[in-house]
């Protein structure tokens, strides 16, 4: 063989050795997906009986037993459906050894039996009870064919642990684009009254795009884990909402130059809040790109903290943003 053909072959060799590393591996939102992905073996074969959704990156957010039409999930957006979907696929197929989080599950009328023989056609009904549990009916004839009663415990609705929250967490909020990147064409100014309504202002705005505070944040994980994070304010506000929360903007006081203040970004529907902890330089508070040091805690409980998020009207209330 001639010394070109050696090298051709080579050449070739070494293509057929990196086309296995040029094919991207599929990604996952959570570790009980990933699980659920390889042991149906996904990858090899048909899931005509499944259902499974993608983000627009192609990572993999849900695969379950299709139980809700697509209509339902549009106009009542809601964590039991993926829940729900994913609990059926692992009852039937055994994804996870563990199965004590299928035993928070309690049945009110029929069993597991009965959940796989729901369709999506079948008329579903969804109650909150005083943000403790869901109650998910299915109806067919004005016949009552099942229903159930799930707790609204965070962990348990995303088939996750709290430390795999906090990394998605993390992880998902740097890479987060909000969409009030763009210059604002509004003539924004702040009215530095006191440093109360100065801050609820800013933080509250609905215009982030005028207002472009950085947030220099520390992530304290569950564990004693920390995390240093730079996001923008609009970064760290539309990612949240994104998420289901709804910030509630307290007022702490002040210390000298400083301003300190809370926002609760509480999502009510999975049962849970994040803490954030801001300090501000009062003198400073009429800049609109100024930074904020503050602190982060995680997915907090909220389910048996009676009237924490009350709708009162009262002046020290919460004030949530609308």
């Amino acid at each position: 063989m001639t010394k070109r053909g050696t090298i051709v072959r080579m050449i070739w060799a070494g293509v057929f050795l990196l086309l296995p590393m040029m094919v991207q591996a599929q990604t996952f939102k959570a570790s009980h997906l990933q699980k659920a992905y390889e042991k149906l073996h996904l990858n090899e074969k048909s899931s005509q009986d499944l259902t499974i959704r993608k983000s627009p990156d192609g990572t993999i957010e849900h695969i379950g037993i299709p139980l809700f039409s697509s209509e339902m999930r549009a106009l009542l957006p809601s964590p039991i459906y993926d829940y729900l979907e994913f609990a059926l696929l692992d009852h039937k197929y055994h994804i996870n050894e563990n199965a004590l989080q299928q035993q928070k599950i309690r049945f009110r009328n029929g069993g597991w039996d009965d959940l796989e023989k729901i369709t999506p056609a079948d008329n579903c009904t969804i109650d909150n009870r005083d943000d403790k549990w869901y109650i998910v009916r299915w109806n067919r004839d004005a016949q009552e064919l099942l229903s159930v009663a799930i707790p609204i415990d965070y962990e348990l609705l995303a088939n996750s642990s709290r430390r795999e929250m906090e990394q998605s967490f993390s992880r998902d909020l740097k890479h987060f684009k909000p969409a009030s990147t763009q210059e604002s064409s509004s003539s924004h100014s702040l009215i530095v009254s006191s440093p109360q309504e100065t801050l609820s202002e800013i933080l509250l705005s609905s215009d982030h795009a005028a207002v472009k505070a950085t947030l220099n944040l520390e992530l304290l994980y569950a564990g004693f884990h920390k995390e240093s994070v730079n996001v923008s304010l609009p970064q760290w506000m539309e990612f949240c909402r994104s998420e289901g929360c709804s910030p509630y903007y307290i007022y702490e006081g002040s210390k000298g130059n400083q301003a300190s203040a809370m926002l609760l970004m509480y999502n009510r529907q999975e049962g849970y809040a994040h803490l954030l902890h801001l300090h501000a330089s009062i003198s400073h508070l009429e800049s609109k790109t100024q930074n904020y040091t503050g602190k982060v805690y995680m997915f907090i409980p909220t389910t048996n903290v009676s009237d924490l998020f009350a709708k009162a009207s009262g002046p020290s209330s919460p004030k949530k943003y609308e």
